[in-house]
């Protein structure tokens, strides 16, 4: 076994998400730990043993397992630090000067306290060998901070003793968070950024041109000259590395699964992301919200997917470049509110979006690209909203994926959460019949998506399920001959257990009819 234990020395952590410099990046990705390791590398005279033990330790067929515990985000405030100074010989004027006199630019560090300051990084099966246990070994003493400067570590080459079982996996079927992770090649790219010969170059050259005790005029021109010619532009600069491989992780779970309950074309794995109020006049958002959130979210998430390949654009607008809709499954949205519980309010608490189970693992992973592009939304008289993931390693109930699909021991009876838009207008006058019609018509979108054909179905106006409004007062959705579809709320009950996600009727992808577990008596 291969594993780097890391002490964040003041309990907190301070880095930020690679696409949002306002939420704290926890757990730290794996491509942060190789660049901390990488700068310690480059910074301390670049061993070519160091070198060959980062080759080799980015050609690592599998991503670290990740022990890491919980961390609490600090709230954000605003810094006014100064700015750098130029590069170059120093200046007396500009040294002297008093802090108060020079620019100072707005800047946020996102931070988090950690509830166990100690992570690890595994490789289970692999074995590195001595040698190279003892390069690893000592190139970690190097590294000091991981992030901001303000993060402070303590690094070492951890024994398989001190490992506890791992709370992140690499899976990408089951994948709830993006993690950056690095690819042959990525030391040689971070090389190239930190341009340490250039730049050592230059300020060698603009030192000796400057000293005027040591070099005659005449040699102070020539270095001066020669400076310019090698950089026309300037002085060369340090870019900053920007890695955008992503791995899918998911919460790590012991023991297998040896029984899996039928399910529906939808996969089990919900990717859930949180709700959490930015600016507006509301403090939550209830049910009766979630279609305008929802149509606004796909709308965001489809204009950051244009440099997408057309299989992703597909997936998350659900149809082909004609514009005709896909005969197949496609990207769905499912509202997680607070419901089910005696005090429950109804109010949304985050998304869960829902995949077909058919999607390959390249596509699910660029998809997911996508919709982490998209970190605030604008709900016009809502408010603003931010997007956030669930690192938690205990979520909220009612933001944990298998209450909502009893994945994967499955449920005989569900209830819908929000109401079931049917296809066609019934066409029975009697209330009897309407409701039986309206039945039949809901165990046929059950076998539409692949579940087996419900014992019974319930028609009612509310659900089984504390919290949830009635049917009539949720928005109708609309046709697109303008008129509205007719929606209802249903008990389903199956003669064998059946996993969700089960969405139901015309809306399913839009946060309608959508449909969670009861207990096997129904309640």
């Amino acid at each position: 076994m291969l594993a780097l234990g890391i002490r964040y020395l003041n309990g907190f952590v301070a880095a930020a998400e690679p696409d949002s410099h306002e939420r704290p990046e926890w757990p730290p990705h794996p491509a942060r730990v190789f660049m901390a390791l990488a700068a310690a590398h480059f910074e301390t005279g670049a061993d070519p043993a160091e070198r060959e033990a980062l080759e080799w330790l980015e050609r690592l067929e599998s991503p670290p397992r990740i022990c890491a515990g919980e961390a609490s985000p600090r709230a954000l405030v605003t810094h006014y630090v100064p700015v750098n100074d130029k590069a170059g010989p120093a200046k007396a004027i500009l040294q002297s000067a008093p802090a108060l006199m020079r620019d100072r630019q707005e800047r946020t560090f996102a931070r988090a306290w950690l509830d166990d300051e100690v992570i690890y990084l595994s490789w289970p099966d692999v074995e590195a060998g001595a040698a190279r246990e003892a390069v690893l070994d000592a190139l970690c003493a190097k590294v000091t901070r991981i992030g901001h400067s303000a993060s402070l570590v303590h690094m070492w080459l951890a024994s398989p003793e001190e490992i506890k079982d791992p709370t992140w996996v690499p899976d990408a079927v089951r994948a709830e968070i993006q993690l950056r992770v690095v690819r042959p090649g990525t030391l040689e790219y971070l090389e190239r950024c930190f341009n340490r010969q250039e730049v050592e170059q230059w300020e060698y050259l603009q030192v000796t041109a400057g000293d005027e005790a040591d070099r005659p005029a005449p040699t102070r021109q020539k270095k001066s000259k020669k400076s310019k010619k090698e950089h026309p532009m300037g002085p060369p600069g340090r870019r900053r590395p920007e890695l955008r491989i992503f791995e899918g992780y998911a919460r790590f779970c012991p023991g297998t699964v040896t029984e899996v309950a039928p399910g529906s074309m939808f996969s089990p794995h919900l990717v859930v992301r949180t709700l959490e109020r930015a600016e507006g006049p509301y403090q939550d958002l209830d049910l009766l919200c979630a279609p305008e959130c929802i149509r606004q979210w796909r709308a965001a998430i489809l204009a950051q997917s244009d440099d997408q390949p057309e299989a992703v654009k597909q997936m998350l607008s659900a149809h082909d470049r004609e514009g005709i809709p896909l005969p197949g499954g496609h990207l769905a949205f499912v509202p997680l509110a607070f419901v089910g519980h005696p005090y429950a309010d109804g109010h949304v608490m985050g998304m869960g979006l829902v995949f077909p189970a058919e999607l390959p693992a390249e596509d699910r992973r660029q998809v997911l690209r996508a919709i982490a592009r998209v970190d605030r939304l604008a709900l016009g008289r809502l408010g603003t909203w931010r997007i956030g993931s669930v690192n938690a390693l205990e979520p909220p109930y009612n933001l944990r994926a298998e209450v909502w699909t009893a994945h994967p021991k499955g449920a005989t009876h569900w209830s819908s959460v929000t109401p079931i838009a049917l296809d066609r207008p019934p066409r029975e006058k009697d209330r009897g019949s309407q409701q039986r019609e309206m039945a039949e018509m809901i165990a046929e979108a059950a076998v539409q998506v692949g579940l087996p054909r419900p014992r019974e179905v319930i028609v009612t106006a509310v659900s089984a399920h504390w919290g949830v409004p009635p049917a009539p007062v949720f928005p109708r959705l609309q046709r697109r001959d303008g008129s509205q579809r007719h929606h209802t709320h249903a008990i389903l009950g199956f003669a064998e257990r059946v996993r969700g996600p089960i969405l139901l009727g015309a809306g399913r992808y839009r946060g309608y009819g959508v449909c969670r577990p009861l207990d096997d008596e129904g309640r």
